[in-house]
């Protein structure tokens, strides 16, 4: 058994911005997505649960007060007013799968790879702190040089500033405060 070793902590908005995206800009916002539409979720389980976590947010659905919202599943939804259908897609099926859907709950930076404009998105709260990227690497590798850059790189201030100013990225990837 390998054992994994958190190298970094992440605090603030996290590396990457969830996002409802509205497919071919038909609303002004998450209120106008009619009853019964059909909303894709990434379909590995921790961003089912975050794409859960930010519907509620939106105030499509409601989870199960007493349910772990980072393990959150289709299951635990106790309130959907507008009967909305969940399909569960992969990181680069959805962005291809938007013509076939109403809205997507995504990644930012996915969208903007397949050319989606930035303006679709219509609703993008501030994601957690359990929602945070972070750097784990094997305890027999902590030790080797290519990983020891690796973290140099990740905790770079420099890095940060890019994410921060670079205007293909500002707004999408989301500086972390590295330790």
């Amino acid at each position: 058994m390998i054992e994994l070793r958190q190298l970094t902590k992440t605090y603030g908005d996290g590396a990457h911005r969830t996002t409802v995206l509205d497919r071919l800009d038909l609303w002004d916002s998450v209120e106008e997505i009619p009853d019964g539409a059909t909303i894709s979720l990434y379909s590995d389980p921790a961003n089912e649960a975050q794409g859960l976590w930010v519907l509620e947010r939106a105030g499509l659905i409601t989870l199960d007060p007493s349910v772990d919202k980072w393990t959150a599943t289709q299951d635990d939804i106790v309130e959907n007013p507008k009967d909305l259908e969940f399909v569960l897609l992969d990181f680069g099926a959805q962005s291809r799968a938007l013509p076939d859907l109403d809205a997507a709950v995504g990644y930012t930076e996915y969208y903007v790879a397949a050319k989606v404009p930035v303006e679709h998105q219509i609703f993008a709260p501030p994601a957690p702190d359990e929602f945070a990227g972070q750097l784990t690497v094997g305890t027999r590798w902590i030790d080797e040089p290519n990983i020891q850059n690796l973290i140099k790189a990740f905790q770079d201030p420099r890095v940060q500033e890019y994410l921060a100013t670079d205007p293909e990225v500002q707004g999408v990837l989301l500086p972390l405060d590295a330790e």
